[in-house]
């Protein structure tokens, strides 16, 4: 199967994905920076400066799934305390599955990603930061319609030369992770 066809798959679970990032985030007892990363990985989904753009016919939404999974991957080194099971699992399977990610990229490209996903953490988008989402319970509701709106208006990914969307995937990312 190509990469393409395995990051497609992924965009199928991303209401899964976000849901077990909302238990996180709002877990009491994870520490502050694995809910921050939770926080980082959700912007990500709304944020306008993603690395490949949305509107980019069958691989706009690549980077987004490839986000979740690279930052439940930072999550493994920090405490999650106890979850629900099923964002435990969830987070674990985003967590392997980045693997998968860093055997398309190759290990340089892939350490640029990681990088740039540990990152997100501090940054703002819309103007909301992972803590502001962490500590204050009505930006995070208002984020969460936000989310809940973007994850709606997603169509399905049509892909039909895969060979040409894993070009175009990886050339975006090695532009834009320097």
């Amino acid at each position: 199967m190509a990469h393409i066809d395995v990051f497609k798959k992924w965009a199928e679970t991303i209401r899964q994905d976000t849901e077990a990032y909302r238990v996180l985030l709002e877990s009491g007892k994870a520490d502050e920076r694995c809910r921050h990363l939770a926080g980082a990985a959700l912007l990500y989904q709304v944020s306008r400066m993603d690395l490949v753009p949305d509107w980019n016919e069958g691989i706009g939404v690549l980077d987004d799934v490839m986000v979740l999974r690279v930052c439940a991957q930072l999550t493994q080194t920090h405490e999650r305390g106890p979850l629900a099971t099923a964002a435990e699992i969830t987070l674990e399977r985003m967590a392997n599955e980045a693997d998968q990610i860093k055997e398309f990229l190759g290990e340089t490209l892939y350490d640029k990603l990681r990088a740039h996903c540990a990152r997100l953490a501090e940054q703002e988008v819309r103007g909301r930061t992972p803590a502001r989402l962490v500590d204050d319970e009505d930006s995070r509701k208002a984020f969460y319609a936000e989310l809940d709106a973007e994850l709606k208006s997603s169509v399905p990914i049509v892909v039909a030369d895969p060979k040409d969307a894993e070009v175009r995937l990886k050339a975006y990312l090695t532009h834009k992770l320097q």
